[in-house]
């Protein structure tokens, strides 16, 4: 009988932290460089916060994970702007993949974030890059869509990258998020997923989570990397009666049907 096993490895935001010190970066040893800039002309307040950060991101059926971060406060200076991610070199494997990320926020609320991988370190990955971050507030132009409309609802996947998905035996892939507690809850169609999401208009963001270990067979094992492919890359959605869909720049990559809470498996 095959057993799950837990992986914790919730990742949080955090809101504003000081850079790190000269010492620190030494001991660290080696450091990753770069610019953050965004595609919208705005200029941020001296409060907005930046947070970078190296992520392991080798296996695909598992929440990426944290390697190195660096939280600072802008302090008033406008995109692009440099950074430095100290990191221990100790930490990295040749046979591994990492990426870099990062997020812009203001009094916890998430204005930009990348939206595709940034590859460093290995497998010919640089050391320096220019991260671009796309806007996550609600545009203006847009309709507003309340968050009571999720709440309570269980979403069953229909559909990854406009493809059919496989169907679970007795365990359909599904979402269920609580805007309140701003967590998630689900299943990939194998494993059992859980985390938390940032939500601003019709923005959102999965942010960090951890999954069961389970195996399965090799069609639904397809399915769920692309599943959390696809919950990585969303950076906004929309309603339309009882569907749901995620879209990575304005391209849906994951559509859900409601389902009232508990008949679309435990």
């Amino acid at each position: 009988m095959l057993r799950a096993r837990v992986v914790i490895a919730f990742a949080f935001m955090i809101t504003i932290a000081a850079a790190p010190t000269t010492a620190q970066s030494a001991r660290s040893g080696s450091m990753i460089t770069g610019t953050i800039s965004y595609v919208a002309r705005m200029a941020l307040p001296s409060n907005a916060a930046i947070d970078v950060r190296l992520e392991d991101v080798t296996l695909a059926d598992a929440p990426s994970k944290l390697v190195a971060e660096n939280v600072f406060s802008l302090g008033g200076k406008q995109v692009p702007v440099p950074f430095q991610l100290p990191y221990n070199p100790a930490e990295i494997q040749p046979s591994h993949r990492y990426t870099v990320r990062a997020s812009i926020s203001v009094d916890g609320n998430l204005l930009f974030a990348t939206t595709e991988m940034y590859p460093v370190l290995t497998n010919g990955g640089a050391s320096d890059v220019a991260l671009t971050l796309q806007a996550m507030r609600q545009d203006s132009s847009q309709p507003t869509v309340a968050p009571d409309a999720l709440r309570g609802t269980k979403w069953v996947l229909v559909e990854l990258n406009g493809k059919p998905v496989t169907p679970g035996a007795n365990n359909p892939a599904y979402l269920v998020l609580d805007p309140d507690q701003k967590r998630y809850s689900g299943s990939s169609g194998c494993n059992r997923i859980v985390g938390t999401f940032q939500l601003d208009g019709s923005s959102l963001q999965m942010l960090g989570g951890a999954m069961t270990m389970l195996a399965c067979s090799e069609p639904l094992m397809k399915q769920e990397k692309e599943f959390n492919e696809a919950l990585t890359a969303t950076g906004s959605y929309q309603l339309s009666g009882n569907t749901l869909e995620l879209l990575a720049r304005k391209k849906v990559v994951a559509k859900f049907t409601s389902t009232p809470a508990g008949q679309a498996g435990n």
